[in-house]
């Protein structure tokens, strides 16, 4: 009961933050075409446009909310031009949405659809080092049925779950299948930090900024990064390393503890095969390559004023933030990142909001197809007798 009671108050409280996160990219969106004030940088929705009787082109502006709006006439020359153009008028959302390029947005959903593919053909990898055999189309049939849960049923049966639960009921190597699809997500996290700090390196030596500062927030945050994820492998895998930090009292409380320790023998399996472990890494870059490649596709869609690099330094370093399980499913969470590495003085977050809006549409679209295997095959259990049955059995095949 006390845990039932402590899960509903943490989903409340990602539930809060979730909502403020929204309400912070919200407050800077304008929904209609704006202006900006040269004199004191406040924004206006654009209503209409007039010519004055001197032949200069007056705006008609709009300021407030819906109960309490101010509509003026002012010159175009009050207003600020764009950085690098003389156009005054910014488009809002809803022109960002309909200049939309279709052809070349619906080329990036099918690459999304590729990294998919990518990604069952590198946990079928996996499960063969352990000697699970699990066919190309069983494979394809769960990681769907891992996004539909991870992406339309954020926050009750997580996608990795099921996909652990299906595979294990149909073999003895219980440990083997969870340290497969754990192996899976930090060859993916570890896959998303090298592409970035692959792309910074590139960056920097081809001399394709001019300013360091322009890529000082993302180096920070790659070497953050890099940092914790050795030292999360460290302290979950290396027994020394946590007696040497004094953490194994920290480890033993961790819920997936048992889980990390029963599949101790079954994770050597792969250090012990590098053959396999950089064939995993090849397809690992090859699904990121399209997922990147995805969101890239959708920005140049809407046009916007960033160069193709770019998208390999910060999409990657918003997926790897947005993991930290801030808020259910991300939202807010990773629409707030977008906005942070994306925005700049030629482009607000109207514009960005609707690329992040695709980025989270598409996968959603994307696991429909689960929707099927789910309905199709056996029904899972609640997550908690999920999580009761494979600790149960990994006990029994430890």
């Amino acid at each position: 009961m006390q845990k039932k009671v402590r899960q509903t108050l943490a989903l409340c409280v990602k539930g809060l933050i979730a909502a403020a996160l929204l309400y912070w990219v919200l407050s800077g969106v304008h929904w209609r075409d704006y202006v900006q004030d040269r004199s004191d940088g406040k924004t206006y929705a654009v209503v209409g446009t007039t010519p004055s009787r001197a032949g200069e082109k007056l705006l008609r502006v709009e300021r407030g909310s819906l109960w309490s709006s101010d509509i003026r006439e002012r010159p175009v020359g009050d207003f600020a031009p764009m950085p690098a153009t003389d156009r005054v008028i910014r488009p809002g959302f809803a022109t960002s949405l309909a200049r939309i390029n279709v052809p070349l947005a619906l080329v990036g959903v099918f690459g999304f659809g590729g990294a998919l593919l990518l990604s069952a053909v590198r946990w079928r990898l996996l499960l063969r080092v352990q000697g699970i055999r699990l066919t190309f189309w069983e494979a394809v049939r769960l990681t769907f049925l891992g996004q539909f849960f991870h992406a339309i049923v954020p926050g009750t049966v997580g996608g990795d779950l099921v996909k652990a639960y299906y595979v294990a009921k149909h073999t003895p190597k219980k440990a083997a299948v969870l340290v497969s699809v754990f192996a899976d997500r930090v060859v993916g996290l570890v896959g998303l930090a090298l592409l970035a700090a692959g792309m910074l390196t590139v960056i920097l030596a081809g001399g394709l900024v001019r300013d360091f500062g322009e890529v000082r927030l993302p180096v920070l945050c790659v070497l953050a990064v890099l940092v914790a994820v050795a030292g999360l492998l460290a302290f979950l895998i290396s027994g020394r390393f946590r007696r040497a930090l004094r953490l194994e009292k920290l480890y033993r409380r961790l819920p997936i503890a048992h889980h990390i320790a029963a599949a101790g023998d079954a994770a050597g399996l792969y250090v012990r095969r590098p053959r396999w472990l950089l064939a995993v890494l090849a397809i690992t870059f090859a699904a990121h390559l399209c997922f990147v490649g995805f969101v890239a596709l959708c920005g140049l869609s809407l046009s916007l004023p960033k160069p193709w690099y770019a998208y390999f330094v910060y999409v990657p370093l918003i997926y790897i933030i947005g993991a930290v399980p801030l808020t259910p499913g991300g939202v807010g969470w990773v629409e707030n990142w977008y906005v942070k590495f994306f925005q700049s003085p030629a482009l607000g977050p109207s514009t960005i909001l609707v690329l992040a809006l695709l980025a989270r549409l598409v996968p959603i679209l994307w696991g429909l197809p689960g929707a099927l295997v789910a309905v199709t095959g056996a029904r899972p259990p609640r997550a908690e007798a999920i999580e009761a049955e494979l600790a149960s059995e990994d006990k029994l095949a430890g």
